[in-house]
């Protein structure tokens, strides 16, 4: 889909004003500071881009003319979200709201190539005039700007150009992010975050940093490697080479130990950033939430609704961001 005269700020603002509820075409003007002859003009544009639609009436008073209301029209774009993790591969697509419309997960094989996820992944995306592109999200480090890879616990994948490599063999757009960023993008998306953290405790282990209302990606695409900071001087070998992780500490305990290795390590986060908000995810946590809730610092604590396509979600949320 070319949105490419659809992207200025003004049309940015009308979608992102109209994504948080219906509303008119005067409610718009009042908001966004502009004359009603620009918003017209602007909705016609966006109503015929597929991307807006008039629904229901709103009468401002006793007198005068129905307004009609403005919303998102779901059917008028797509995404596709894909989430490469160290066993399998999860994808879906969302319409227009951010809502999944359809979903896939498939597993890969062991010490699978980048050739074996694309050829994984291409299947699954369906390819038509309305998809925005795709976003994909994977463990770090990498590179948010270019988009080339060297996760840890994947041996063989080191400096992976994977958004080049992802968007010759797919034909569309693709932008590439840690997953625990595309996690937290997705609870963001969902409900206010000012200075959050989202505590991914998976297959690995790390956190997507939301500072300032934004989120947290640092100088080098290098926040958030949470997991691979030291936790224990002497402790067990991780997957990055260092010893005493986070990550290796936790995976060499279980149960109530395991919970206290990660409420030790948040609290230390909280105490870093002043953070008022945490988000914990990833599928050991889904496995046993209240083990872990048990576990963390006095903040606003919460387990995420998104189960285990939270983080597919948050990427296909990275491309249809840009809309808004």
């Amino acid at each position: 889909m070319d949105l490419t005269s659809l992207r200025s700020h003004n049309d940015r603002t009308v979608l992102r004003l109209v994504r948080s509820g219906a509303l008119s075409r005067a409610s718009i003007a009042e908001q966004a500071n502009l004359t009603p002859q620009a918003v017209s003009k602007i909705v016609a544009r966006l109503i015929s881009a597929g991307l807006l639609e008039e629904t229901g009436a709103v009468r401002a008073g006793t007198r005068g003319k129905p307004r009609r209301s403005l919303q998102l029209a779901a059917s008028g774009a797509f995404t596709y979200g894909a989430y490469v993790d160290r066993d399998e591969l999860r994808v879906v697509r969302l319409d227009l709201t951010g809502s999944i419309v359809s979903s896939a997960v498939v597993p890969l094989p062991p010490m699978f190539t980048p050739d074996d996820v694309l050829s994984a992944l291409q299947p699954l995306i369906a390819l038509d005039d309305k998809v925005l592109g795709l976003g994909i999200g994977i463990a770090g480090p990498l590179d948010f700007r270019d988009g080339v890879v060297s996760p840890n616990g994947l041996p063989g994948w080191s400096a992976v150009p994977l958004r080049a490599l992802a968007t010759e063999r797919l034909g569309l757009p693709v932008v590439v992010d840690k997953d625990t960023n595309c996690a937290v993008l997705a609870e963001a998306w969902r409900r206010p975050l000012h200075d959050a953290a989202l505590v991914f405790v998976g297959t690995g282990l790390g956190v997507g940093l939301f500072l300032g209302g934004e989120v947290h990606r640092g100088t080098r695409s290098g926040a958030g490697e949470f997991g691979h900071t030291t936790i224990q001087l002497d402790g067990p070998l991780c997957v990055c080479g260092r010893r005493g992780c986070i990550e290796a500490v936790h995976a060499a305990t279980t149960g109530v130990d395991a919970a206290r290795v990660i409420g030790a390590a948040v609290m230390n986060l909280v105490q870093l950033l002043d953070l008022d908000q945490i988000v914990l995810s990833g599928r050991k946590v889904l496995a046993a939430p209240d083990l872990y809730l048990r576990e963390m610092p006095d903040v606003e604590v919460s387990v995420t609704e998104f189960g285990d396509e939270l983080v597919p979600v948050g990427a296909g949320l990275l491309v249809l961001g840009e809309l808004f």
